[in-house]
């Protein structure tokens, strides 16, 4: 199996692991064979990492690790200009799947925006809370593909515009563009949340 070639992630050592803006120039020389497995030694815990970033679970993100080098088996990539940037892209988008599939967006709440959460002082606030998660969720579940590609690559990985589109072969004014209707979406339900909530 392909993911045992790096051994299994464990979340604790999440922190451990270099960015990938630093990683990127000294493994993208190493990165000359195409070969899976190689590339799955390289950057199998960049893979793992940028799924558990947006997925919060670590048996979900090694499953997105081990499907994002699979398919790199059955459709192998040769015109790839950065495998750290394609393979952060592809485990994202993965990831977005896999959350559509099961609709477990409550992990996607450290948005754009977003604050640390402070303790709540009532029931009636978690209750609250819980009804934003909630419409959040649904709010990010309706973004298109791409928007919620560009959101989650920007806002949850912390890649440039430019390194987005790179990953998506995009233009940078599509990424751009895809942003800003995400976050557009995204703040019209957030009002309409805060708005229903004083009333």
């Amino acid at each position: 199996m392909l993911v045992r070639l790096w051994g299994s992630q464990s979340p604790e050592n999440l922190m451990s692991f270099p960015s990938l803006h630093s990683r990127s120039h000294s493994l993208s020389q190493h990165a000359l064979s195409h070969d899976p497995a190689t590339l799955a030694q390289l950057y199998g815990a960049l893979v793992y990492k940028a799924a558990y970033r947006v997925l919060g679970d670590a048996a979900l993100a090694e499953d997105v690790q081990q499907d994002v080098f699979l398919r790199l088996i059955e459709s192998p990539q040769y015109d790839v200009d950065s495998w750290p940037a394609y393979l952060t892209a592809a485990s994202t988008r993965a990831a977005i799947d896999v959350l559509r599939r099961q609709q477990r967006w409550w992990r996607l709440l450290p948005i754009w925006r977003a604050q640390a959460p402070v303790a709540a002082s009532s029931a009636e606030q978690v209750g609250l809370e819980q009804e934003r998660a909630r419409r959040l969720r649904s709010a990010l579940a309706r973004l298109s593909r791409r928007e919620a590609q560009c959101f989650g690559l920007r806002y949850l990985q912390g890649l440039e515009i430019a390194d987005i589109a790179r990953a998506l072969r995009l233009s940078e004014n599509s990424v751009s563009v895809s942003l800003h209707r995400a976050r557009r979406r995204l703040e019209a339900d957030i009002a309409q949340v805060s708005q229903e909530d004083r009333s």
